[in-house]
């Protein structure tokens, strides 16, 4: 997530009579070095925003109220441009495309198989942590329609709008702002736009704006790190504690998800819990072995093994060699058993 939507955020929560520096502290920031259009934060650091913000704000309807609030400044890559664009489709679309520029681990898409005349958008996520929660939904979604009402019209409403999440207490003001039918508890978060409302032309239209917009949006996604795997995030939660043989409640409760999900997750990437840990434990154990210094026993033991012997047949199943064998051809200087 940039800190720069971050920071809004807690400049919302001062609109709100909150102090915004005590607050960013409160999650591990500072306002001043989330003020760079370049900082980004963690996802587990911006989930935990959005999940205690609204708590902390008393307003269960943050997100529809934090886009209201934002929606006469803009600010917001995607949101900028849809409003410099010839027509709500193209801005819509090329502004989708740079969503990621906001937060990693999610992307909205268009679905090739929508009803005829009309456009459906769908988020997707790679990562169960990555999942937007129901405010930041809200959030985009509103800052969407309340942009396009400022720039094509205020008749400019949704089809239809699909949510992950069930029918929240305050869903009548959702209602109210979106001026369509909401469908809660579905399989997935999407957008439906009639192409009558996409072909609206925009106000701001500014071709140059939109050119410079993109440019800039490509260099940021340029510099962004490849997108972590659900698997890249559990080998590396494994390999700080080797010794301990995982499970999936204590991975799933460290990873902030539930243990099916987790477990679906892994499955979906061709992978397990106990596939992991037997790589992240044979990966480090390379690494102990290629240091002559390091005797076997002291490795097995680092591994969590019990006995030396029991680390010797793991290694043989790992690699069809021995360790020593392995050792031999591996290490650095003389081989040491």
């Amino acid at each position: 997530m940039t800190a720069n939507a971050a920071h809004l955020l807690f400049r919302y929560a001062e609109h709100r009579g909150h102090d915004p520096a005590a607050l960013a502290s409160r999650f591990g920031l500072s306002l001043e070095a989330m003020a760079s259009p370049d900082a980004r934060i963690s996802v587990d650091v911006a989930q935990a925003i959005w999940a205690e913000l609204p708590v902390l704000l008393e307003d269960d309807n943050m997100g529809l109220h934090l886009a209201e609030h934002m929606a006469p400044i803009g600010g917001l890559l995607p949101v900028l441009i849809m409003t410099s664009a010839a027509t709500l489709r193209e801005g819509f679309e090329r502004g989708l495309e740079l969503q990621r520029t906001l937060a990693e681990g999610s992307l909205w898409r268009t679905s090739n198989d929508a009803p005829a005349g009309m456009l459906v958008a769908y988020y997707e996520f790679d990562d169960p942590m990555a999942a937007a929660p129901r405010h930041v939904l809200e959030f985009g979604t509103a800052l969407i329609i309340l942009a396009a009402r400022r720039v094509a019209g205020s008749e400019v409403a949704p089809a239809e709008l699909r949510f992950r999440y069930e029918r929240p207490a305050g869903y009548r003001e959702a209602e109210a702002l979106f001026r369509c039918p909401i469908r809660y508890g579905q399989p997935r978060d999407e957008m439906h736009f009639r192409d009558e409302t996409l072909a609206l032309p925009v106000q701001t239209a500014n071709p140059s704006l939109l050119v410079h917009l993109e440019s800039h949006g490509k260099r940021i996604l340029d510099g962004l790190p490849a997108e972590p795997t659900l698997a890249g995030r559990v080998r590396k939660l494994l390999r700080d504690n080797l010794a301990a043989a995982p499970t999936l409640d204590t991975v799933s409760r460290a990873l902030g998800c539930a243990p099916r999900t987790l477990q679906r997750w892994l499955e979906r990437e061709g992978t397990s819990l106990a596939k992991l840990y037997d790589r992240a434990r044979y990966e480090r154990a390379c690494e102990l072995l290629r240091d002559p210094s390091t005797g076997v026993r002291a490795v097995a033991i680092e591994l969590g093994f019990s006995e030396q012997a029991a680390f010797h047949r793991a290694f043989v199943r790992w690699s069809g060699i021995s360790p020593g064998r392995w050792r031999a051809a591996n290490a650095r200087g003389g081989p040491r058993s």
